[in-house]
């Protein structure tokens, strides 16, 4: 994977969209979440600067790109694919991979917290529509409401792992953030988010 050679915003989606299809097809059902990802990203995008927006999207193909056996590193996604991301210079999608659906409480029960701190997270709107997008598509890409993603989560991982709990002390937060978002696609009256 080269570093993009032009900096536009349909470039940018394009190349990670290229990058996202070499690694990630392989891995079945993960592949299908990234592409809905990718489709609310589209929509939810609407309500973002084209820069921003581009950066969305951009960001949506690569967030699970840590899981790509590949560049598999610390084997804690997040952290991955940022890594990945640096290594491409490519810092402000690092930032977002790195933090995207509150990766932090997850990276602390890890002990990975100061390796996640090499990356600045980035608080906008946009780190915002990241992880709602990530919450409300499910594991096979489709559509689902942010109560019955969060229960999918700690169903599929049960109520011990690191994940669930991670999930459990991150709630707060990650309902602000869906609210925020709502409220941004409620503004523009785009309130149905197609699957």
């Amino acid at each position: 994977m080269l570093k993009r050679q032009t900096t536009s915003n349909k470039a940018l989606i394009a190349w990670t969209a290229s990058i996202a299809g070499d690694l990630l097809p392989q891995l079945g059902n993960r592949w299908l979440h990234v592409q809905g990802v990718v489709r609310a990203a589209e929509y939810v995008g609407q309500t973002l600067s084209a820069t921003n927006r581009a950066y969305l999207i951009a960001a949506a193909y690569l967030h699970d790109i840590g899981y790509a056996p590949t560049i598999v590193q610390t084997g804690f996604h997040p952290l991955d694919g940022a890594i990945f991301a640096r290594a491409l210079k490519e810092e402000r999608l690092a930032s977002l991979i790195a933090y995207h659906t509150s990766a932090k409480y997850e990276a602390d029960l890890r002990s990975l917290t100061q390796q996640l701190n090499a990356f600045s997270p980035e608080h906008s709107a946009t780190a915002d529509a990241l992880t709602f997008c990530d919450l409300i598509t499910s594991p096979i890409g489709k559509r689902v409401s942010f109560k019955e993603r969060t229960a999918d989560i700690l169903q599929r991982y049960g109520p011990n792992s690191l994940i669930s709990q991670a999930l459990r002390q991150a709630m707060p937060g990650l309902q602000s953030t869906v609210t925020r978002t709502s409220k941004r696609l409620e503004q523009l009256n785009l309130q149905d988010i197609p699957n």
